[in-house]
């Protein structure tokens, strides 16, 4: 395996490597899109709203799974693109060490705190028609999700060093078989066995460890480009150290922002079923449109480590500016559509006329921040990609907590205030987000300050 990322047409290959990214991207979101579906047709209002409660925690804490895997993918991206083949065999075996590590302190967390967290979140306890409420309904599905959090652990893991080494494809064919067998699996037990919230997280762990076992065999068979073996599987400070020192940042960062969405979902929250039903059903429409920006960012820390390491950092920032071309380009139609029919996009994952109306409201501020996000995440995959994690938390956090959080919080106060005001916080957090991107790239980068740039382990 060559590092084609660093040779060929910019263009070409950004889009090449992209779209395995964007397919397996879509396949993964079908997995959320494929509960709440089921759940808003199949099952209860308190089923979806638990589910999309629980959904909150095991997010936020996959987040931190998923910077420590980039944080390793970043370092053995830039030594793969150097051809320090040794340094690369040995951070894959850090990463795997570390992604164990991580899982399993994730699960016992969810199972210590979980209910604290629903707790502290105010999900509504009110009965629905089947005598459920989204308190009970969340606690089951985290319970399950939390037994499968290794699996999707291992995956990531797997997943991410073939990437960092420029294979995108692989990761997709497992991940489309993971995801039919979850669809097929969801069906029984939503439809089929009325399970509701338990059934949704049953089929995502099932299916998890499938993708995760099938990884693992193809692992297990397929040379790497570079002699890797047992003894690599071992702790070695200097690399982990130098993984923490990216990964850290990145899993604040994400860690950070799914907190400070789980502050706009208690918020969210107190507004009743509906709006917490609501909730859910947006970010599951946003996060849809989220997959393109987030599979040119991810494409892009790839691109931008392998070719920082092979001494091309121009070659970098020229992939970034063509994936804000190619979000941008989805982005705006889709600016368009949501500003101007949301209740007709939100009826196609959701029959109930109430949860229509509060879920529309909240779309069309929301859909505003489709553009900014574009910008965004690419450029955070290039900061990401050559190293540069610290910056990209600190903007990040800084929209969150300064931005996001104060003014979603201020906005719900206002007398007769819906879903439509609390939106208002997100595309406002991302612009923050851009200016002080811009800012940092004009004054650190520009004018031949990029070429400056050294691999993070040395």
């Amino acid at each position: 395996m060559k590092p084609t990322l660093t040779e060929g047409k910019v263009g070409v290959t950004l889009i090449k490597f992209s779209l395995p990214f964007l397919l397996a991207s879509i396949i993964q979101m079908a997995y959320g899109m494929v509960d709440v579906v089921m759940l808003s047709w199949y099952a209860s209002p308190s089923s979806l709203a638990g589910a999309g409660n629980g959904t909150n925690l095991v997010a936020s804490l996959t987040s931190v799974l998923f910077g420590f895997t980039n944080g390793g993918m970043i370092l053995l991206g830039q030594y793969f693109g150097a051809k320090h083949d040794k340094n690369a065999a040995k951070t894959i075996g850090n990463i795997i060490l570390m992604q164990a590590s991580i899982a399993v302190f994730g699960t016992i967390f969810i199972l210590a705190l979980g209910n604290l967290f629903i707790g502290i979140t105010k999900v509504p306890a009110e009965l629905d028609e089947k005598g459920l409420t989204a308190v009970s309904e969340a606690w089951k599905y985290m319970r399950l999700c939390a037994i499968g959090l290794i699996f999707q652990a291992g995956f990531n893991a797997i997943s991410s060093m073939l990437r960092a080494l420029g294979d995108s494809r692989t990761p997709l064919l497992f991940v489309s078989i993971a995801c039919v067998v979850h669809i097929i699996l969801g069906l029984l037990f939503i439809k089929v066995f009325d399970m509701g919230a338990a059934g949704a997280a049953l089929a995502t762990i099932i299916s998890q460890a499938l993708s995760f076992v099938i990884s693992l065999m193809y692992l297990y068979r397929k040379k790497l480009p570079f002699k890797f073996t047992r003894s690599d599987i071992w702790p070695d400070w200097a690399i982990l150290k130098t993984i923490l020192r990216l990964g850290i940042p990145i899993s604040l960062q994400t860690m950070l922002n799914s907190l400070s969405f789980l502050v706009i979902a208690t918020i969210i929250n107190n507004m009743g079923l509906y709006a917490s039903s609501a909730n859910g059903l947006v970010n599951s429409v946003i996060n849809f449109y989220m997959i393109i920006p987030f599979a040119f960012g991810s494409a892009l820390s790839a691109i931008s480590a392998q070719n920082l390491g092979a001494g091309k950092p121009e070659r970098a920032l020229q992939s970034a500016k063509l994936g804000v071309m190619f979000s941008l380009a989805v982005a705006i139609p889709c600016t368009v559509a949501a500003s101007f029919f949301p209740s007709a996009i939100i009826s196609l994952v959701s029959p109930n006329a109430d949860v229509i109306k509060a879920a529309a409201e909240y779309l069309i501020p929301f859909s505003w921040d489709f553009v900014l996000v574009g910008f965004i995440f690419c450029i955070n995959g290039f900061f990401n990609g050559c190293g540069i994690t610290t910056f990209v938390a600190i903007h990040e956090t800084v929209a969150a907590f300064a931005v996001r959080i104060p003014l979603s919080w201020a906005l719900s106060f206002i007398p007769g205030a819906t879903l439509f005001h609390v939106g208002i916080g997100t595309p406002a957090a991302s612009l923050m987000s851009v200016v002080m991107s811009l800012i940092y790239y004009k004054v650190k980068l520009s004018g031949g300050k990029l070429e400056r740039l050294k691999i993070a382990g040395t």
